[in-house]
């Protein structure tokens, strides 16, 4: 029988880099000799046009064939990311509790050695390198925005919750400090509102995102900082649509958790998870149960059947996103059910 095994992509120089605020160490593989070469630049413009002639210079510049590898550090890896991809390079974003855990028992740390450790990470798992695009730059703003609509929330529920408090112990401390407080809630709620409406200006101004706005919210129940969450979280639906996977990825696909004849439980969900989304999913799920008639429905038959509230909340909240993903999918509005 011929063997169908897909060969294996090589790429002849491998690129780890380790990013922080200021800097990028920068460890250089050659594939032919396995030799190491390192570097380090400045986190900016000028840091990535020196690392780009300390590439040429060591046999390889920024283009198809060498693979870029780092872990997601948040707003850090932006423009060096944006930097490579406008060049055609290729790069590969992994979470860095993956590379960890690839590496077994391991002792030592420092900037340097971490850029070795993501080469020789990437060329043993280059085969299945997931390559990022250039992101769309109207979700970039839009993940700003959520992100700063998350702080600001978190700031506004800290200082209503301490008021709340305090006048619960001592009405007239507490009253003093709601008079203190009063100018910084009005302050933050009015950022808030501008932050939303912001949002709902991006959205409206983007036809595609538009498109997509709609058809997820066309379904019961999700409201708009959850469809904003998926359309960002997702990349307009270019990744992860897949209803088993976008389950994992918000952290509600339930696992087996057993072993021989001794250990036993019964199937949970991962803690690894984007938390915003589970989150936002799970508030969805509650108001679906208290407000839609078949949800409702379809929650207290889980429960009957024996399911325990959270697990028939979670089976709720499953539904929930195999729907999103048919109407993306489907390209129409989600239709109810009639009786």
């Amino acid at each position: 029988m011929e063997n169908t095994t897909p060969k294996q992509i090589f790429y002849p120089h491998i690129v780890g880099i380790d990013i922080s605020k200021m800097s990028i160490d920068v460890a250089l593989i050659n594939s032919s000799s396995m030799k190491c070469n390192n570097a380090l630049f400045s986190n900016d413009s000028e840091g990535f046009r020196k690392m780009k002639r300390w590439l040429k210079q060591h046999g390889n510049d920024c283009g198809e064939d060498i693979l870029f590898c780092m872990e997601h550090t948040g707003i850090y890896t932006r423009n060096i990311v944006k930097y490579l991809l406008k060049r055609g390079c290729k790069v590969w974003l992994e979470s860095s509790l993956h590379i960890k855990r690839s590496m077994g028992l391991i002792r030592g740390k420092s900037d340097k050695i971490d850029a070795e450790r993501i080469a020789n990470f990437a060329f043993d798992h280059q085969r299945d390198a997931k390559l990022v695009k250039l992101s769309h730059p109207t979700l970039n703003r839009l993940k700003d925005l959520m992100k700063t609509r998350m702080r600001l929330q978190k700031s506004l529920h800290s200082q209503q919750i301490a008021v709340d408090e305090l006048t619960k112990v001592d009405p007239k401390a507490g009253r003093e400090i709601e008079r203190i407080s009063r100018s910084a809630i009005s302050g933050l709620k009015k950022s808030l509102d501008k932050v939303e409406a912001k949002m709902d200006e991006l959205i409206q101004i983007d036809k595609h995102l538009k498109a997509l706005y709609e058809l997820v919210t066309s379904v019961k129940s999700v409201g708009k900082v959850l469809a904003v969450d998926l359309i960002v979280y997702t990349e307009g639906f270019t990744r992860m649509l897949d209803n088993r996977k976008l389950a994992c990825y918000c952290g509600v696909a339930p696992f087996e958790y057993s072993s021989g004849t001794s250990i036993f439980a019964s199937p949970g969900t991962s803690s690894f998870a984007n938390k915003q989304l589970k989150f936002h999913l799970h508030m969805c799920a509650m108001n679906a149960i208290k407000c839609h008639k078949e949800l409702r429905g379809y929650y207290l038959r889980k429960t009957e059947e024996g399911k325990s509230k959270m697990s028939a909340l979670n089976a709720v909240r499953n539904k929930l996103l195999h729907r999103v993903v048919a109407v993306v999918k489907r390209g129409t509005p989600y239709q109810e059910k009639l009786d």
